[in-house]
């Protein structure tokens, strides 16, 4: 599920999903109910959703305020 391999496609990993996620985040942060809004099309369920922020967030690609809701993308250079 997270990486493809003979039985996954590409397209139905979680790491695939992710760059929607990225590619979403052009402004510096967004509310957590505003992304899932934008990407929602491009996951069969909200726990497909909450894993690819998981593991973005693993990565340190993106920042959390839970208290307000916001994710915080990280600094591409």
């Amino acid at each position: 599920m997270i990486y493809p391999n003979k039985h996954i496609r590409l397209e139905d990993s979680i790491i695939f999903k992710m760059i929607e996620i990225l590619e979403t985040g052009s402004e510096k942060e967004i509310g957590i109910h505003e992304l899932y809004s934008k990407t929602k099309k491009k996951f069969k369920n909200i726990d497909e959703f909450i894993f690819s922020l998981d593991v973005l967030y693993i990565m340190d690609m993106i920042t959390m305020d839970f208290d307000n809701e916001i994710i915080k993308y990280a600094k591409r250079d």
